[in-house]
């Protein structure tokens, strides 16, 4: 069977992102795999795990937000009003430097938290739930709070969603080595087409010039029929119902960016 979907696991703690996805390549008996959005080891939750041909649209799924449910203990026990406050404090733009054990560079930058929401607090333990930018760090971001307060931690963390995809679409790994051992047909139900999950304006292209933008050729004006980006967004090709790649809106044409073959 040939694989060019992408399956939502529920990564599970104890585990790199990287060893759930050879994991996953050999269960299936993918050729390529590859991940989107690296979760630390003890984190658990949503990863969209890609195989075959669907490896190459990774980095247009990857860069979507991330919404995290995490546990925050603070040194000194703190009130509902007092987190509140805290968390108002690093809701917006935020600045951010990556922890030494990232392997981005340690360079200050800046993230938006879209939303930190208070939703629990026992003793020094607060339940939190926060959507942010993709490449935000939570522990860093906790670590950040408590220099505001007398110190504080990341004490859990789980992914829900990483933009529209959910933990309700995500599978755990007993449920897929079942499904590909025993029930082809649930198998089947949990590979999903990348480009549903690429959520950019859509250009569709005339049926006619289909085989030459195939061959890599650049999509002029009189190629396309209709146009819903704007100069310079990044579009998602189609033509009809298929999807055809990935490009850039420019005045003159759409200059091609990756080939779905």
């Amino acid at each position: 069977m040939k694989f060019n979907s992408i399956i939502i696991i529920d990564k599970p703690p104890g585990h790199t992102s990287h060893e759930i996805t050879t994991f996953v390549k050999k269960i299936v008996g993918a050729g390529r795999a590859g991940h989107a959005g690296t979760l630390d080891p003890e984190v658990s939750g949503v990863l969209p795990v890609a195989l075959g041909k669907a490896t190459k649209l990774l980095r247009y799924i990857a860069g979507k937000d991330k919404t995290y449910v995490g546990i925050i203990k603070f040194r000194n026990p703190q009130g509902k009003e007092q987190i509140e406050r805290l968390f108002s404090e690093f809701t917006g733009e935020i600045t951010q430097t990556p922890p030494e054990m990232s392997a981005v560079r340690k360079k200050p930058r800046k993230r938006t938290v879209y939303h930190l929401k208070l939703l629990e607090v026992k003793g020094r333990l607060a339940l939190f739930e926060a959507k942010v930018d993709a490449g935000t760090y939570i522990r860093t971001l906790c670590e950040d709070i408590g220099k505001r307060c007398g110190g504080a931690r990341m004490e859990e963390l789980r992914r829900i969603a990483v933009g529209g995809i959910t933990e309700k679409e995500s599978h755990g790994m007993y449920d897929l080595v079942d499904a590909v051992k025993e029930d082809p047909d649930a198998f089947r139900k949990m590979l999903i087409p990348p480009e549903s999950l690429i959520d950019l304006p859509r250009v569709y292209i005339k049926e006619s010039a289909l085989k030459s933008v195939l061959s890599g050729a650049q999509i002029m004006k009189p190629a396309i029929e209709k146009n819903e980006g704007k100069i310079g967004d990044r579009v998602a090709i189609y033509c009809r119902d298929r999807f055809v790649g990935i490009g850039i809106t420019e005045e003159k044409k759409v200059k091609l960016e990756r080939i779905h073959f």
